[in-house]
């Protein structure tokens, strides 16, 4: 395991436009209770790798509906200039063990969770607008990662992303832009099938196969009560 991919430890940058507006966010919210948020897409690039690395909102997901303390604070679309995007768990496609990365600080009564670069990375994928690329560039540039073998290593766990779309979905085109993606920041063509989804899914039917035989191990020590 590379240090990339070890868990995150910024020294976080609270004087960027996206800091100041989640301690405006923090004081919106109610102090009778504690709060938990997740701040994901590019605000985190911003306070922890890059304070020149700009978005037009910052997205979050919380434990409890935000809308209405966000508006009452002038935080929404429409409202600021650099607003809160309340999101749903479903706008962030993470592997399902993203959190083990991800950095985690308090301000004031408010949990702060954010993911690892190369979880934000990867969940820009599916759309990789080019300010998705960007993205890429400028963590590339400031860290040298991730590597090949890292976004590789990143995108198998996130395997279920190539399955195809809903119609509804049929914008997305995630193996499409992994090869986008891949020419642009390493120079040459990648066979999604081959190098991503194959080994991810031999990789599962041996981690099932282990814990199948596991379970049977144990199963067959319990004898009948006496």
């Amino acid at each position: 395991m590379t240090s990339f991919e070890q868990p995150w430890q910024p020294s976080l940058d609270w004087d960027t436009p996206a800091g100041r507006v989640l301690d405006r966010l923090v004081e919106a919210l109610p102090e009778q209770r504690h709060w938990e948020i997740i701040v994901f897409r590019s605000s985190p690039l911003q306070l922890g790798v890059d304070p020149g690395f700009l978005s037009a909102d910052v997205d979050v997901i919380s434990d409890e509906d935000i809308s209405v303390h966000c508006n009452r604070a002038g935080l929404l679309k429409g409202q600021a200039e650099l607003y809160v995007e309340p999101c749903t768990t479903m706008a962030f496609t993470a592997s399902p063990d993203w959190f083990v990365r991800a950095f985690r600080c308090q301000r004031r009564h408010v949990g702060l969770t954010f993911p690892h670069p190369i979880d934000l990375l990867v969940s820009k994928i599916q759309r990789l607008e080019e300010k998705d690329l960007r993205a890429f560039r400028m963590v590339r540039e400031k860290s040298g990662h991730p590597t090949e073998d890292e976004l590789l290593r990143a995108l198998r766990r996130v395997v279920d992303m190539f399955r195809p779309s809903f119609d509804e979905e049929s914008a997305k085109n995630p193996v499409r832009n992994t090869q986008v993606l891949w020419r642009e920041l390493f120079g040459r063509d990648i066979d999604v099938r081959t190098e991503i989804i194959l080994p991810a899914l031999a990789a599962r039917r041996i981690d099932y196969g282990l814990q199948g035989n596991q379970l049977k191990s144990r199963l067959s020590g319990i004898g009948p009560s006496s």
